[in-house]
């Protein structure tokens, strides 16, 4: 399936009252896709959709929903083919983080961070795969993680869900490369938005961090819908995050040399 253009596509962006998720939603309208919103932040979707966006695209739906169970992900299916008769594009970006040595971080946190991260884009992709094999098109994009590449230390349980839904995505890739559906894997560094910002992560831990690294929302996902749009399966949005990808493929090579 061709996203060379992306005007009357149907796309559904999980996570999209957050600071990526809105910028997706922002852009894509400017291109002209239909798309659905869903998150658990009611009040961020109302935000969302009240302002009037130029271009061609148009809001298909703002659906509140709680994807940290299989249950949560099956109900968001089915209220989407509630609102539109096939989907075109899923983007997992919904996410979330937590902070400190992981022998610190209660059984509950991490849990349900696992849950988000990798279970909930696992348990939709699932979902929606079949009926875009089905019909012999789609694209599935995921929101990953430098830290899917190289695992940050004060953050493993973080590390592990990006390092899972990475393993995930790129064997998704290789079984649907063949069915007309396209997998991309996106891996923005830090990212100033509210998921760096939050009490779960420790916002004061990063205060020098975000003058110096994070990256601008709106540059990383216009890299990351540039790449979708290429069909590329590893998408890199940002020098940083390039570097960082380099650096991992040649440590790759020398590893294999060395044995």
């Amino acid at each position: 399936m061709s996203m060379k253009s992306l005007e009357g596509k149907t796309i559904l962006i999980t996570g999209a009252a957050g600071g990526l998720g809105s910028e997706f939603a922002r852009q894509l309208l400017a291109l002209g896709a239909h798309i659905l919103l869903t998150d658990r932040d009611k009040d961020g979707l109302n935000a969302l959709i009240e302002p009037a966006y130029p271009g061609k695209g148009k809001i298909l739906g703002a659906i509140v929903s709680d994807i940290s169970d299989a249950a949560g992900c099956l109900d968001l299916y089915n209220e989407v083919y509630r609102r539109a008769p096939s989907l075109d594009m899923l983007i997992n970006n919904a996410g979330m983080i937590n902070y400190g040595n992981f022998w610190d971080i209660p059984d509950a946190p991490w849990e349900t961070l696992i849950s988000v991260n990798l279970l909930a884009p696992m348990r939709l992709s699932h979902l929606f795969a079949a009926d875009m094999v089905k019909n012999g098109q789609g694209h599935i994009a995921f929101v990953c993680s430098l830290s899917g590449i190289a695992a940050t230390a004060m953050s493993a349980p973080y590390s592990a869900s990006k390092f899972g839904i990475r393993g995930f995505a790129m064997a998704l890739a290789r079984e649907l490369k063949d069915k007309g559906v396209k997998t991309s894997i996106i891996y923005p560094s830090w990212v100033n938005t509210r998921l760096l910002q939050s009490p779960e992560y420790g916002s004061e831990k990063t205060q020098s961090l975000n003058s110096i690294l994070a990256e601008d929302p709106a540059k990383v996902v216009q890299g990351a819908i540039k790449g979708i749009r290429k069909n590329k399966v590893h998408v890199c949005p940002g020098l940083f995050a390039k570097l960082v990808w380099q650096a991992a493929k040649l440590m790759c090579i020398t590893t294999r040399q060395a044995h």
